[in-house]
């Protein structure tokens, strides 16, 4: 789907460090999103982010992260999942998020 190789040699590449990192830096921007979006009256958002930041989470917690750069953004992660979820029961005080989602 996006044409990258495992091997260099063979085209576009990118090592597996490097594409989780992005997906661990796109939690972050999410999380910032998240609250931007209620800024700006948009109270669905949160909930769809909330949804994927919890899976995204839930699949770094499988994988054995030794201490290293990777290890550290996860344990960022987990303030970014905390992040989004005050942002969803914060609307759900206000009566901003509808009971069936």
């Amino acid at each position: 789907m996006l044409g990258v190789k495992v091997i260099k040699e063979d085209g576009f590449h990118m090592d597996l460090d490097d594409y989780l990192s992005a997906a661990l830096y796109l939690a972050t921007e999410l999380a910032r999103l998240a609250v931007n979006s209620v800024i700006a009256g948009d109270y669905s958002r949160p909930l769809r982010i909330s949804s994927f930041v919890g899976q995204l989470s839930n699949a770094f917690r499988l994988l054995n992260l030794k201490n290293d750069s990777l290890r550290k953004r996860f344990d960022a992660l987990k303030y970014d999942v905390k992040k989004v979820e005050e942002v969803v029961y914060d609307l759900s005080i206000r009566g901003l998020k509808s009971p069936n989602t």
